[in-house]
């Protein structure tokens, strides 16, 4: 077991802990300080494209984008800054990794909703949110079938009839509708 001062080493420390079986695993941590460090150079980084994304768009419509990239950046630079002179205990301690599907469920939904807005325009609306409501509710933890059935019944007319007869919105048809 190798133990850093996490004000002053290197980012990435290797600890033995022990599993669930009582035997001992080896794990990664990384420490607070530099996990929010490296979590500002991800918004700079960011930020940055969004910057000189913007400057290419016409007339004035870049500028909001360009001054919250800009806001961005300065924020992200003052939390290195503060990374290096503070003594918070917020900031004390390591971050432990957690590789779960719990851990990892809302980036898996964020990346559904992905696929969900491109489906949209290939099989249309109505279906494309059919798929994806059962497909959501079965990952977020719903198992009730009978719930969600009843739910996609009440739900989806509604939506078609507020959508279509009382918006008038031309939405993407598809295979269904």
């Amino acid at each position: 077991m190798i133990s850093f001062n996490s004000y002053t080493m290197a980012p990435l420390l290797m600890h033995v802990q022990p599993g669930r079986d009582g035997m001992a695993s080896q794990g990664t941590r990384m420490s607070k300080l530099w996990a929010e460090r490296l979590t500002a150079i991800g918004m700079i980084i960011a930020a940055g494209y969004i910057y000189f994304e913007s400057q290419e768009l016409p007339f004035t419509s870049g500028d909001f984008p360009v001054f919250t990239a800009i806001v961005v950046i300065i924020l992200a630079l003052a939390m290195i800054v503060r990374s290096f002179v503070t003594h918070d205990e917020k900031l004390s301690g390591h971050v432990n990794f957690d590789f779960s599907y719990t851990a990892w469920k809302p980036a898996f939904v964020l990346i559904i909703a992905v696929l969900y807005a491109l489906a949209v325009f290939r099989i249309g609306f109505y279906t494309s949110s059919i798929i994806f409501f059962f497909i959501v509710t079965f990952m977020t933890g719903i198992r009730n079938f009978k719930v969600m059935a009843a739910t996609a019944v009440v739900l989806f007319p509604l939506m078609y009839v507020f959508f279509t007869w009382g918006l008038e919105a031309d939405l993407p048809q598809g295979l269904l509708i």
